[in-house]
């Protein structure tokens, strides 16, 4: 649950006066030739404006902000038991739940045609010829489409949780925690579209049913152990400078891997909805009975998807044919074979699903040697510590997912025209740094 100004901020900043997108204008300097080609009518804010930047009307950024929201209510509940086993160690189990509605949420753009209202058993369609729903600021006419924000959302979270606790004993301390939980959502965007690097910037946000999914920051199972030694050591005379004052400390951490979503059509927009963006919003279709995960850099087995299909019938009377004049250069499927009885719907979402793989799962060990020299002959609390710091000190990579947006090819599986993408699922970036070592020197009196 956000505050108002948080939500209003970016959202009255990026909008006019004080934001307008301009474009260049083709053929030179001449203003006249320049907006008979690409309109730029109110082209002079000022002063010192190179001629050959444009300000369309249809180019300045839009918000649309819900006039009448409810007001969000997040619940939370939780219980839990603890013991003590022995001396110094205590032990906890606990559920923790929460149930939050009338969310924020939050698009690149909502102006987009619509999905038919015409229930159909094939899927969400989007039919052939619409409009958006504003046409005069439809990003497929040049426009900037419309950034909104809704609040509708709404999320839940279940998790089991257990830790085990070593309070100080003999120079020892430490804890072990374990964390088994699952979040959904119809949204993990309360104020831009790509909060998250999994995040869809454009989905198709008044369909619910196409929004649920797992929430972009879903890690099912998450290890951490921690723990600190006093090292024993003689505590005076000049020995303890020496061989006294030393501590030693790590955190392991073992977490299963962040979901993301596979898509269609790289940056462009085969289902037709006019979307102004970036990155695709469309679907690819499972194939029953195939894993999609291979593991390592090529992390999908491409061939465990296949184009939206629906069957032949509801196909030929709703979807966009191959190679349509409309819609030159999209789906051309090539060697690519639809399922029997079916036909491939270049403008029916897939079944894929939002946020519905997960990516490799995440194991670092950091790692710290403290050596604490104390001067008491400046004063009782006057202590020199030296710091060494060890971050990923074995050097492991972790892989991120084939994520949304650090994906050149928006993690699509196919391209615009049907083809399967070389690099489709290929892994490209990790998620931790390499070994990281620190030094320092600490002052405390």
């Amino acid at each position: 649950m956000l505050p108002l100004p948080y939500e209003f901020g970016l959202n009255t900043a990026a909008t006019s006066p004080f934001q307008i997108i301009g474009q260049d204008r083709p053929g030179g300097t001449s203003a006249a030739g320049n907006c008979a080609a690409n309109p730029c009518s109110g082209v002079t804010l000022g002063n010192g404006i190179d001629n050959n930047v444009g300000f369309s009307p249809n180019g300045v950024r839009n918000r649309y902000i819900q006039q009448d929201p409810k007001r969000a209510d997040v619940l939370n509940w939780n219980l839990n038991i603890q013991r003590e086993i022995a001396p110094t160690w205590t032990a906890m189990v606990g559920y923790v739940g929460s149930r939050s509605v009338h969310l924020s949420v939050a698009a690149d753009d909502i102006n987009l045609v619509q999905p038919s209202t015409t229930a159909t058993s094939a899927g969400i369609l989007i039919p052939i010829g619409g409009t958006a729903i504003d046409p005069n600021w439809a990003g497929g006419t040049g426009g900037a489409g419309i950034r909104p924000v809704i609040f509708d959302g709404s999320s839940s979270y279940e998790g089991a949780q257990a830790q085990l606790k070593k309070s100080i004993g003999h120079g020892v301390q430490g804890q072990l925690s374990y964390t088994y939980g699952k979040c959904r959502d119809t949204s993990s965007a309360p104020v831009t579209g790509d909060t998250y690097v999994n995040s869809i910037a454009v989905p198709l946000l008044l369909v619910k049913s196409y929004r649920i999914g797992a929430c972009d920051f879903d890690i099912r199972q998450t290890l951490v152990g921690t723990f600190i030694w006093d090292v024993p050591g003689p505590k005076s005379g000049l020995a303890s400078y020496v061989g006294g004052g030393w501590e030693l400390g790590a955190i392991v951490t073992a977490t299963t891997g962040s979901p993301f979503t596979p898509t269609v059509g790289a940056g462009n927009d085969p289902l037709g909805t006019g979307f102004n963006g970036d990155f695709s919003m469309d679907y690819p279709d499972f194939i029953k009975g195939c894993n999609p995960i291979h593991g390592g850099v090529n992390y999908l087995n491409t061939s465990c998807f296949t184009l939206p299909s629906a069957p032949t019938a509801f196909a030929t009377a709703n979807c966009v044919p191959n190679n349509a004049a409309t819609k030159t250069g999209f789906y051309n499927p090539g060697s690519l074979t639809a399922p029997a009885g079916m036909t491939f719907c270049q403008n029916l979402v897939g079944t894929a699903g939002r946020n519905s793989l997960y990516g490799p799962g995440l194991k670092t060990v950091d790692f710290s040697i403290f050596k604490n020299t104390h001067l008491p002959k400046i004063s009782e609390t006057f202590n020199v510590q030296f710091r060494a710091e060890f971050f990923n000190i074995l050097n492991h990579p972790n892989l991120a997912a084939p994520n949304f947006l650090n994906d050149s090819n928006n993690n699509s599986i196919f391209n615009p025209n049907g083809s399967v993408l070389g690099n489709g699922g290929v892994i490209g970036s990790t998620s931790t740094s390499s070994r990281q070592i620190q030094l320092g020197l600490k002052l405390v009196w």
